[in-house]
C-alpha cells in the first residue's frame, strides 16, 4: 500500500500530467475518473453550474455524477473549497438507496436525514487538499493529506452506487479523482475473447479501431515489425483485443445492469500514453490524411486514427 507521502506525489504527478512516467490506468486497480482532460463519464444535474476550465472542474451549485457504480472501493481526490462527495447512491430504480455524503471541509460522513455516520475532525483548507475515502465491508475511513480525520460503520446503503460532487452555494473545485475497487474476487485465468465483449458491444465489431486490434490477429500483431509506426516487437506488451486494453473485465461482463466498472478504462488525457505503449509517436499534423478537416486543438491519437466510444 502507498504511504501518504508517496500517494500525494503520485496524485500530483497525474494532475499535472507532466511526470516522467505517466499514470498507468488499471495498475494496482487504480482508475482515473477525472484527470482534467474531459467529462465524458460525467453528467450534471438539472440547474447545476459545473464546468471544466483549464483542467479544473468547478461548480457552485448542484451535482455532477460519474456514471460508474461502486460497492467497496478506495477513492482519492484533489479538492479545493467547500462541497461534498456523494457515493454509493442509486441512479437506477433497484436497489433504491440514498447513499452517503462526505464533507470535504472537515471529513464528516453523513447518511440520509443528516444522520452522522462518522464525525470529522479536519479543518477547512484554503488550498488544494488530498481527500481519501475507503469504503470496505461496512466500515468507512476518511483522511485529509495523509491524516485520518474520521472513521465509522454503517450498513444502510450496502449496494453499489454512483459517485458525485455536490456544490452547495460555495466554490468547489476538483483537479483529480481516482478510485479502485476493493474486495472483488480475482479471475486472472478466465479467458476474455472479443466475442464475449461483442455480446453487448456488438457495434464495435465494425469499428475501425476495434477491428485493427482484434484478438484474432494476435499472432500477426505479435510478429509484425514496422519501424515507422510500431515499437520493436520485443518492447511491446503482449496483449491484444478488448482485454488487451481493458483487462479481463469478468465482473463487468457478468453485470446485466451494465454499471460495474471495467478493469481498465481511459480518460482523454490517458489515451496517448496507452497508444504509445505499442506505437511510435509522430509530429502533430496540420492536415488529416482522411480529409476530415484539421485535427482539433490538443489532439490525441483517436481523434485521427479512429474513435472508440462505448455506445451501449
Amino acid at each position: 500500500m502507498l504511504t501518504s507521502r508517496a500517494l500525494m506525489v503520485f496524485l500530483l504527478a497525474g494532475a499535472a500530467q507532466a511526470a516522467d512516467v505517466p499514470f498507468e490506468p488499471g495498475k494496482d486497480g487504480w482508475l482515473a475518473l477525472f484527470d482534467g482532460s474531459d467529462l465524458s463519464r460525467w453528467r450534471r444535474s438539472k440547474s447545476a453550474d459545473w464546468a471544466l476550465n483549464g483542467g479544473i472542474l468547478a461548480g457552485t451549485k448542484g451535482e455532477i455524477v460519474n456514471y460508474w457504480q461502486w460497492t467497496d472501493f478506495e477513492l482519492v481526490a484533489l479538492c479545493k473549497g467547500e462541497g461534498e462527495i456523494r457515493f454509493r447512491y442509486s441512479t437506477i430504480p433497484d436497489p433504491a438507496q440514498p447513499g452517503y455524503w462526505l464533507s470535504v471541509a472537515d471529513g464528516t460522513l453523513r447518511a440520509e436525514g443528516s444522520r452522522i455516520v462518522a464525525k470529522g475532525s479536519g479543518g477547512k483548507a484554503d488550498d488544494w487538499r488530498e481527500v481519501r475515502l475507503t469504503a470496505s465491508k461496512g466500515a468507512f475511513t476518511v483522511s485529509f493529506d495523509g491524516k485520518q480525520v474520521a472513521e465509522g460503520k454503517d450498513a444502510t446503503c450496502p449496494h453499489k452506487g454512483a459517485v458525485s460532487f455536490v456544490a452547495k452555494g460555495e466554490p468547489f473545485e476538483i483537479k483529480l479523482l481516482r478510485a479502485r475497487p476493493l474486495n472483488l474476487e480475482k479471475h486472472a485465468n478466465v479467458p476474455s475473447p472479443d466475442s464475449a465483449c461483442f455480446v453487448c458491444h456488438a457495434n464495435f465489431e465494425g469499428e475501425k479501431l476495434a477491428k485493427k486490434h482484434a484478438d484474432d490477429k494476435a499472432d500477426k500483431l505479435a510478429r509484425e515489425e514496422d519501424e515507422e509506426h510500431l515499437r520493436p516487437a520485443k518492447d511491446r506488451p503482449k496483449k491484444f483485443g478488448c482485454a488487451g486494453c481493458h483487462g479481463p473485465c469478468f465482473d463487468h461482463r457478468s453485470d446485466e445492469d451494465n454499471v460495474t466498472v471495467p478493469d481498465v478504462m481511459y480518460t482523454r488525457g490517458e489515451v496517448k500514453a496507452a497508444c504509445l505503449a505499442c506505437h511510435t509517436p509522430h509530429k502533430t499534423e496540420t492536415k488529416r490524411k482522411d480529409g476530415d478537416g484539421p485535427p482539433p486543438p490538443n489532439p490525441i491519437c483517436t481523434d485521427c486514427h479512429g474513435r472508440h466510444m462505448c455506445k451501449n
